[in-house]
């Protein structure tokens, strides 16, 4: 069974980043009033905890319940691993795109950014997506051998630290170390002086857990998976979906109200954000919880429109690799200067559409197009060779010894 609200929100998000990206490309934002602008960037930035978060539900309630024999663990981590190798290539190939066409990005720099030690517009999240992919099997053990709980428990411990961690020499401007290096050692632990989209490696994975404690609780404890959930006549779901959508309207209000002054504010513009602040991670667990189980509610519990018309809306949450590629790449490619309000929202709404035709095509081509299917995976061969390969290198090393 299906969980069609899962892939409704995180197609959202996806659509949320897209036209964050559209935004800022349009130039839209001397346009707009400051109030509005500042709800819209707030909406923009819940993107990324919401699609990180979906991506630790999508670990319990999937890849967690395959998590049994040696064979079937290997095969989940081959697969992880090589997912993770598609959004290198990926990342890898947008970078190139800015190589050619921004002369900021030198042969030097772009080399390094490929290398996770710089920093691009738009595609920050397929190299972090990189990076979490190929740590999914390590999270799956950890859970496996620990359970969930310590590990939301060390999540909440490197929140806790913030203060202390902040204050920590920067490792570039305080120690010396090569820019790259700062930058590297920002992308992995999110601390230190240099201007950084974020999130880090080590937030995100805080991230991951939330998540994964959503899925828990999305199936009620059961070790099985989706294979034991259906969402139309499961009693104990419903309840659990209606009493979770219930406390995550009373957070968002209480956090709303609670908010000291100016948190909205950098919350919206990324302040929070890039500083790794905990009220960034707060609000995107909230928000990003809110968001999944309202869709999850009106589709699966209150069946609000048909399955087929459902499934073929969130296309988004079927393509992310290629919307974050492919989708930046086009605005990369594209040299737009409106003069006028007008013409800033045309562009928006003629980038925004060209984006959704593009992920809408290839989800189509990938579906129905026996072609695009075989070429797709003849591109995919070398790279599960090369996750097979890297998952060998331990016992490798081993006989080696």
């Amino acid at each position: 069974m299906r969980i069609i609200g899962l892939d409704a929100a995180r197609s959202l998000a996806i659509v949320l980043a897209m036209s964050s990206h559209v935004y800022v490309e349009a130039g839209l934002h001397p346009h707009i009033p400051d109030q509005l602008s500042q709800i819209l960037r707030f909406a923009f930035q819940i993107a990324t905890p919401t699609f990180i978060l979906l991506f630790g539900t999508m670990l319990e309630v999937i890849y967690q319940p395959r998590w049994t024999t040696a064979p079937a663990r290997r095969q989940v981590a081959a697969r992880l691993v090589s997912r993770a190798l598609q959004c290198w290539v990926l990342y890898a190939i947008s970078i190139l795109a800015l190589f050619v066409t921004n002369d900021q990005y030198s042969l030097r720099f772009s080399i390094g950014t490929m290398l996770f030690m710089g920093n691009s517009p738009y595609t920050e999240i397929l190299k972090f997506y990189a990076v979490v992919l190929a740590l999914a099997p390590v999270l799956l053990w950890l859970r496996a051998r620990l359970g969930l709980w310590p590990l939301v428990v060390a999540a909440l411990a490197y929140h806790a630290a913030w203060p202390l961690l902040t204050a920590l020499p920067d490792a570039h401007h305080d120690l010396g170390a090569p820019i790259h290096i700062g930058r590297l050692v920002m992308f992995t632990t999110g601390f230190g002086d240099l201007q950084l989209a974020g999130p880090s490696i080590l937030h995100g994975l805080t991230l991951v857990v939330a998540g994964q404690l959503l899925g828990r609780y999305l199936l009620g404890g059961s070790a099985q998976g989706l294979h034991t959930v259906d969402p139309g006549t499961d009693q104990g779901f419903q309840r659990r979906v209606s009493a979770l959508f219930a406390g995550a309207v009373l957070a968002a209000m209480t956090g709303a109200l609670a908010l000291p002054d100016g948190a909205f504010a950098k919350l919206a513009d990324g302040s929070f954000r890039m500083d790794s602040h905990g009220l960034y991670f707060a609000a995107g667990v909230v928000s990003a919880t809110l968001m999944t189980i309202m869709f999850v509610w009106l589709i699966d519990i209150k069946q609000a429109g048909s399955t087929a018309a459902w499934t073929r809306l969130t296309f988004f949450g079927r393509t992310s690799m290629f919307t974050f590629a492919w989708g930046n790449i086009l605005l990369y490619l594209v040299d737009v200067t409106p003069a006028g309000a007008a013409a800033s929202l045309f562009w928006a709404i003629l980038l925004l559409l060209a984006v959704c035709v593009m992920s809408y095509g290839f989800d189509l081509a990938a579906r129905r197009s026996q072609t695009v299917v075989t070429g797709l995976s003849i591109l995919k061969r070398p790279v599960d060779r090369m996750a097979q390969s890297l998952l060998n290198l331990p016992r490798r090393f081993q006989n080696a010894r």
